[in-house]
């Protein structure tokens, strides 16, 4: 008897610490690696703008997550880029509420803030079995066919319970800590996981005096105004990552 209460104890220690070491409040500071040659190989009217000798653009994210809400918010360099190289990249500061199946997007859409609200984006997702360990946290790879020609990995961690991620990617059991299209042009990776309280109302944001789009609502307006400049494959791309 005496040996069974101890398994009993243990297995009763065991799960307690397992439920207590999930992650519910966090920073997680991501790395964001463009590869410039590959996004715009074939555009001839951007790339005359690319500086020379410069294939990759790195630029560094905050996500602040709690039990039902996250926010993705780019961190301002200390030497801000100038020209059109600044808006070869996206800055989108990206609020979800999951209770409320709700995100609001502040698109930096050249130099002007742009508001979309809309309900969270749902993906379908394929988990596989490769696993690999990123910012000190095992994740899982799962695969989400974009399109017929482009493929999004994402590495997400259990033990992060929110579902949420870079950008507005989420739909997964916990938080992904690694998000790559599978040609290599845009990769996201979690370079630290601070485990903190989210600063006192950094997670929402607020739309009172702004003209607000739904997803649909500024895919039209964009087409009307830009349909000479930008292909619909190309919004339907910008899209489809929010």
């Amino acid at each position: 008897m005496v040996g069974i209460k101890n398994i009993l104890v243990l297995a009763i220690a065991f799960l307690t610490f397992s439920v207590n070491s999930q992650v519910t409040n966090a920073k997680i500071v991501f790395e964001r690696k463009t590869n410039l040659e590959k996004m715009f190989k074939d555009n001839p009217r951007v790339k005359p703008f690319l500086k020379e000798g410069v294939k990759y653009k790195i630029e560094n994210f905050n996500l602040y997550i709690n039990d039902s809400c996250s926010v993705f918010l780019p961190i301002e360099s200390d030497e801000p880029e100038q020209g059109f190289m600044k808006y070869l990249t996206s800055h989108n500061k990206v609020y979800q509420n999951f209770n409320q199946d709700n995100k609001l997007v502040i698109m930096d859409m050249w130099g002007q803030e742009t508001y979309l609200q809309d309900s969270i984006s749902v993906r379908q997702w394929k988990v596989t079995e490769s696993k690999r360990k990123i910012g000190g946290y095992l994740c899982t790879k799962a695969i989400w066919e974009m399109d017929d020609s482009t493929r999004i990995y994402a590495w997400f961690s259990p033990d992060i319970v929110l579902s949420t991620g870079p950008e507005g990617f989420g739909g997964l059991p916990g938080t992904i800590l690694g998000l790559a299209t599978e040609n290599g042009t845009i990769i996201y990776f979690a370079k630290e996981v601070v485990v903190e309280q989210a600063p006192e109302g950094i997670l929402t944001a607020s739309t009172k005096g702004k003209d607000v789009y739904t997803v649909a609502e500024l895919k039209k307006l964009l087409t009307e105004k830009m349909g000479q400049w930008v292909k619909p494959k190309d919004l339907d791309a910008m899209f489809s990552w929010l």
